[in-house]
């Protein structure tokens, strides 16, 4: 299946906002290289269902459009996300979840708690203090958080 991009106007069997071609631009841009095109595409198409499950501001620009941008009353930075079109903001956050996805640290895999210590002779198991059960990606929660609604916000309905 190839990538059909969804450019604000409601494309037909849209399944991301980005192109292999443009992630491999924002991850030269960066310095970051990967090895082929079918790994970025694959990485793609798994940051995307992730991301498509997230709560975003505003509401779908057109009940009958399969992902969830464009959309409507979507203020980003005190201004009014256009709905005729993906913002920035929307794509840069799909570049570093699909860098999160090509590092090996998926939002949708299971993850388990840092290991300090394991004992095979009568078992002894140490983990982390505190420690978080994925590895954490703030470069991801930072271009997310301008476009998800704040936790705790409650949607119309």
């Amino acid at each position: 299946m190839a990538l059909v991009i969804e450019d604000g106007s409601i494309v037909s069997g849209a399944n991301s906002y980005i192109t292999v071609a443009n992630y491999k631009s924002w991850a030269d841009d960066r310095g970051i290289h990967y090895l082929t095109d079918t790994k970025i595409e694959n990485a793609i198409y798994r940051a995307m269902d992730w991301f498509e499950r997230q709560f975003f501001i505003g509401n779908k620009a057109n009940e009958n459009q399969l992902l969830q941008w464009p959309r409507t009353e979507a203020l980003i930075d005190g201004y009014y996300a256009d709905a005729t079109e993906i913002p920035t903001q929307v794509k840069n956050a799909l570049y570093e979840a699909t860098k999160v996805q090509l590092d090996g640290n998926s939002e949708l895999e299971n993850q388990t708690r840092k290991t300090l210590r394991e004992r095979v002779g009568e078992i002894e198991v140490e983990y982390a203090e505190n420690s978080e059960n994925r590895t954490s990606t703030p470069s991801l929660s930072f271009a997310m958080n301008r476009i998800v609604r704040p936790a705790g916000q409650v949607g119309r309905v």
